[in-house]
């Protein structure tokens, strides 16, 4: 927080609970506060406690994620709320930045795609388990942080344990210590379920270009079909 105020950074994000100070401390600067949520319930909380929009992380996100559908989550914050909305959640192409827009949302929110882009720093095996990988091998588990998230099944499966029989929320089984040991992040990879949309690593810079060519077709095609 020292540094954030330091450079009065304009957009702070915040997870795993809303802390007023914090706020406070961003609106001291001029900047705003996007807390991430999986429910409406903790939408709410955000929100009373100062945040200014909040990030709906829905099923399929990548890392710590939801299980609720965007087209719910996004309706029952929409319903309250009419604050900055952003939607993350297996939101790999333009079409699905569209259908972001669609729903209600005010922004989309992409991560795993990203993490396949040459400017990223990430190992190539990270970059490769991207690239192919399906939704089918993305695992929800609460066993590598205590929180549920998603990760790629292969990165589980060359840390020698088996995706299918992780004991929920037990961090006592894993370990975390001792040379070569297995970390959360380092080795276990975080990715969302949208990575059946990423064919090879890319510029970022081209990889935005896509998503805006998709999102400009898909437009197209809906005011043809509309018409």
């Amino acid at each position: 927080m020292a540094t954030c105020a330091k450079w009065r950074v304009p957009v702070v994000i915040t997870s795993l609970g809303a802390i007023p100070e914090v706020n406070q401390a961003v609106h001291g600067w001029g900047g705003i506060v996007l807390h991430d949520i999986i429910t409406d319930r903790f939408a709410r909380k955000a929100v009373e406690k100062g945040a200014d929009g909040v990030i709906a992380v829905a099923a399929g996100a990548g890392g710590h994620a939801g299980t609720l559908s965007p087209f719910a989550l996004v309706h029952e914050i929409r319903q309250w709320f009419d604050g900055p909305l952003i939607l993350s959640g297996a939101i790999a192409t333009g079409r699905a930045i569209l259908g972001a827009l669609a729903m209600g949302a005010d922004l989309a929110y992409i991560g795993s795609p990203f993490i396949a882009t040459e400017e990223a720093n990430a190992t190539d095996e990270y970059k490769s388990g991207i690239i192919e990988g399906k939704a089918a091998d993305i695992v929800y588990s609460s066993f590598f942080t205590g929180v549920h998230g998603n990760y790629l099944r292969a990165s589980i499966v060359a840390a020698g344990l088996d995706p299918a029989n992780l004991p929920e929320g037990d961090l006592t089984k894993m370990d975390f210590t001792g040379e070569g040991a297995k970390k959360a992040w380092r080795d276990i990879w975080g990715s969302g379920q949208g990575i059946g949309a990423i064919d090879k690593v890319r510029p970022a810079g081209e990889y935005i270009q896509l998503l805006e060519a998709q999102f400009e077709e898909a437009k197209a095609e809906l005011s043809t079909k509309a018409s």
